[in-house]
């Protein structure tokens, strides 16, 4: 079975696009396909306890989201 790639959620500090980059790039440069900056790819933030997102809200934000893929680098 082939291994699957990890994916962390960020925004662009440039344009504020919703982002996806695969774990393993976390703390490298990359180049935001919506506005061509070079941002730095970040550890999530944790989630606070209380606040749990339903499946709407995740289904909404994935329809917003540009994936980064690792021969986009």
């Amino acid at each position: 079975m082939a291994d699957e790639i990890s994916f962390v959620s960020f925004v662009c500090s440039a344009c504020s696009q919703e982002l996806e980059a695969p774990r393993e790039t976390i703390g490298q440069t990359v180049e935001c396909p919506a506005c061509g900056a070079h941002i730095l790819v970040a550890p999530p933030a944790p989630a606070p306890a209380q606040q749990q997102s339903t499946q709407a809200q995740l289904d909404a934000m994935k329809s917003r989201t540009i994936r980064i893929e690792l021969g986009d680098l």
